[in-house]
């Protein structure tokens, strides 16, 4: 193999070694992660503004909700229901900011706040709910740490029945 590193016309570079490349440029130290905060609820996916759903969804991640939806919604983290959308039918997350409009029903929901210029009419039962100045609602709340709607129901007629007596 002796016959490569030999100089010739042919091979003027033989021989000769070449200079070692030039190493990228590297951070002096890596990016800051998020805060915190950004990285429990940072929103992974998103419904655009001009989808029109009918049906059944499901979600394991941070949604965000700008269109219009008919049907059931279900979320196991947050649930925005962003300043474009309407949202009709049963709705169930472990946590819900409504921004925009909702009717019908929420249920076995941690905690719902409705946010300026959002709108809920329906039944409500959460454990935690805030209301925002600028928020609106229109109907049914119980609100309450471990009472289903069932039971709360149940304590609302025993009130009434032993007023009325």
């Amino acid at each position: 193999m002796a016959i490569f590193q030999r100089r010739s016309a042919a091979n003027p570079l033989a021989g000769r070694r070449m200079p070692p490349a030039a190493k990228p440029a590297q951070p002096a130290a890596p990016p800051a992660p998020p805060p915190q905060f950004l990285r429990d609820n940072e929103v992974r996916t998103q419904i655009a503004a001009d989808a029109v759903i009918n049906g059944k969804l499901s979600f394991t991640t941070p949604t965000r909700v700008e269109g219009k939806l008919k049907g059931e919604l279900r979320c196991t983290e947050l649930l925005v229901i962003g300043p474009t959308a309407v949202v009709e039918g049963w709705v169930k997350a472990d946590e819900l900011q409504i921004e925009g409009i909702v009717r019908g029903e929420i249920a076995e929901t941690r905690k719902v706040e409705i946010r300026p210029r959002g709108r809920f009419l329906g039944k409500l039962s959460a454990r935690q709910l805030a209301i925002r100045d600028g928020g609106f609602l229109d109907g049914r709340c119980n609100v309450g740490p471990n009472v289903s709607l069932n039971e709360q129901q149940e304590i609302w007629r025993q009130i009434l029945d032993a007023a009325e007596s």
